[in-house]
C-alpha cells in the first residue's frame, strides 16, 4: 500500500512505525521518476504559488497553499502527489497526477480541459 508523505508524517507523529521495502535494483518506474525535471523548473515555489492557474486549481480542490509539501520531484498535496514532466500527456496513476509544467497547461485550452477531466474522472475534486 502506498501512502503520501503527509500520511506518513501523521502516522509517525502518532507513534506508528512503518516498514518500507528498499529495493537494490531500480525499477523502470524509479528510472522514469529520475528522468523528470525539478518541479519548479524556471519558477520558484513563491512564483508558482502566485500563478493564477495554480491558485485556481488549489481552490477547486479545496487545498490551502500551507498544506502543500514541496518535494524535489513533486508536490505533495496530501490526497495525491503532483509531478511535472516534459511529456504533454496528463494522467493519474498510483496516487500521482503527472502533467506538463503549469505554464504549458496555462497556454493550452486542451491541456486545461484534460486536467479538469482527470480531476473529475479520479474524484480528486471535493
Amino acid at each position: 500500500m502506498t501512502i503520501t508523505t503527509r500520511q506518513f508524517n501523521h502516522l509517525k507523529a502518532m507513534g506508528i512505525t512503518l516498514w518500507q521495502r528498499k529495493n537494490l535494483k531500480q525499477t523502470s518506474s524509479e528510472v522514469k521518476e529520475e528522468s523528470t525535471r525539478n518541479i519548479t523548473g524556471d519558477f520558484s515555489a513563491n512564483e508558482i504559488n502566485k500563478l493564477t492557474i495554480f491558485q485556481d486549481i488549489l481552490h477547486a480542490l479545496s487545498i490551502k497553499p500551507d498544506d502543500i509539501s514541496w518535494q524535489k520531484s513533486h508536490l505533495d498535496l496530501g490526497l495525491f502527489n503532483w509531478q511535472f514532466t516534459d511529456n504533454a500527456n496528463i494522467r493519474f496513476e498510483k496516487a500521482t497526477l503527472i502533467t506538463p509544467s503549469l505554464d504549458k497547461i496555462a497556454q493550452s485550452p486542451v491541456a486545461k480541459k484534460q486536467l479538469w477531466q482527470t480531476f473529475i474522472q479520479h474524484n480528486l475534486n471535493p
